[in-house]
């Protein structure tokens, strides 16, 4: 993280250019007095019946089942989202906040001990704009049901719907100094995870920042749970159903306007049906139509401003300037009340070079990449030759290929026959590579990260929680 001093938050709506939030950031200097409201009510909220913590959740869940559709509007309105995907993630943020308040964290007996998990204290939540309530949610929900304190640094770009969030905890309960928002770039967030009161990192965000994260706490013996990029590859064999693997991929590869961490990058297709699904992805890459995504008939929107979709095009110019095909763009948007400048074309190429830096590094934009292979053999190595491992999807018909590639694909996530972006909440969410450090997210498996073992021994019976 470099140091860059903000001194107002500002989010724009890509697709018109349009101010749709402001507010002050947080000063690097104040960030300190945050982390110390939050230290001062640790105690207070830990001790706090697991019963009173379950009720603030549900309470949220309520809230924002209350407030879709102005939280909708955030979302599409900060950063371009497709209405109909800002809706699933208000809807999947109700559908998580009661989950956890079913599922707190386990007591076991285990021997002689009962195993519990206590609250570390002060835990960190740094979070992207792509996913910018959802996302959050996974991590302060649970933290906040273990027993911790949270101070969240949001993306600059998405802080309306954190703050519209944060209002809704209140709402719902939440004590004072129990969840603290830090406005701003990425100084303020520096600053929050030098805190020696911090007693655990939770980070989504690029490899670069993630790094940082963790080099910055090199020295402290901390939870730091980082959840990075991706280059995921979807591998296509003979004996798969093409058209539902060419729905799956052009799906996975423009969701969120291909600024997700777990869309599909690569294609990887034998070489005997190579050019069917090359022509069914054409195709659909052709359909697609580019506008304002509040609109229900769009299906692509704009990047998240105007220089992520410059730094996207140059990168396709760079890569057809070094040999690469384009096989296929959609088309330009449409609509007098759209501005042009952040949307950027779904781009289908081949032929990529061996060096083609496309092959090594995340592009956050719908680019995908196709390559052929002669066999599984040779497929395998070519899906892990890049130095991500967060998803991958793989499309055939016969059950020992789908085994096959659970064993030897290295990524967090092996979807056979759906779409490699799709998790679950119940279920660990967690890259290898650079795309990860192993500390999972998602349903029970979080709490590795928020919450210290405890073996309690003792002759009396003991409360389960």
């Amino acid at each position: 993280m470099t140091n860059v001093t903000i001194d107002a938050v500002e989010s724009r709506n890509p697709a018109t250019g349009e101010v749709v939030f402001t507010a002050p950031a947080t000063a690097p200097d104040d960030v300190g007095a945050t982390v110390g409201r939050a230290h001062a009510a640790r105690e207070a909220w830990a001790r706090r019946p697991i019963l009173d913590r379950q009720t603030v959740l549900r309470r949220f869940a309520d809230l924002v089942e209350r407030d879709a559709p102005r939280l909708a509007d955030l979302i599409v309105t900060e950063m371009g989202k497709l209405r109909r995907d800002a809706v699933a993630e208000v809807s999947w943020t109700v559908k998580s906040a009661r989950w956890y308040a079913d599922h707190p964290p386990p007591v076991e007996r285990r021997g002689a001990a009962v195993v519990r998990r206590r609250p570390l204290g002060v835990v960190a939540a740094i979070t992207p704009w792509n996913v910018p309530l959802l996302t959050p949610a996974w991590k302060w929900l649970p933290a906040l049901l273990a027993g911790n304190t949270v101070v969240w640094k949001p993306s600059e770009l998405s802080s309306g719907t954190a703050v519209a969030a944060h209002e809704l905890l209140r709402e719902a309960g939440l004590p004072p100094g129990a969840m603290e928002l830090v406005l701003g770039g990425p100084d303020p967030a520096r600053v929050l995870c030098a805190d020696p009161r911090v007693a655990s990192v939770h980070f989504t965000g690029s490899t670069a920042a993630g790094r940082a994260i963790s080099e910055s706490l090199a020295g402290r013996f901390i939870p730091c749970a980082l959840e990075m990029g991706g280059l995921n590859p979807a591998l296509v064999f003979p004996d798969a159903d093409l058209e539902h693997a060419a729905d799956c991929i052009i799906a996975a590869g423009t969701a969120i306007n291909g600024q997700k961490c777990t869309a599909t990058r690569r294609v990887l297709v034998h070489e005997a049906v190579a050019e069917t699904l090359m022509d069914a992805l054409a195709t659909r890459v052709h359909g697609l139509t580019a506008g304002d995504p509040a609109r229900p008939d769009v299906d692509l929107g704009p990047l998240v401003h105007p220089a992520a979709a410059a730094h996207a095009e140059q990168a396709v110019a760079a890569a057809v300037s070094r040999g690469a095909r384009v096989v296929a763009r959609s088309s330009a948007p449409s609509g007098a009340a759209v501005a042009p400048e952040a949307f950027f074309s779904a781009t289908l190429l081949t032929d990529l070079p061996p060096e083609e830096p496309l092959r090594r590094h995340e592009l956050f934009a719908p680019v995908l990449s196709v390559e052929t292979f002669p066999s599984a053999v040779a497929a395998w190595p070519m899906a892990d030759a890049t130095p991500f491992g967060l998803s991958a999807s793989v499309h055939t018909a016969d059950p020992a290929t789908a085994a096959e590639a659970a064993e030897v694909l290295r990524t967090g996530v092996v979807a056979v026959n759906r779409r490699g972006d799709d998790v679950d909440l119940e279920a660990p969410f967690v890259g290898t590579k650079d795309s990860g450090n192993g500390h999972p997210e998602g349903g029970e498996y979080i709490y590795s990260s928020l919450t210290a073992l405890q073996a309690h021994y003792q002759d009396v019976p003991v409360p389960s929680r």
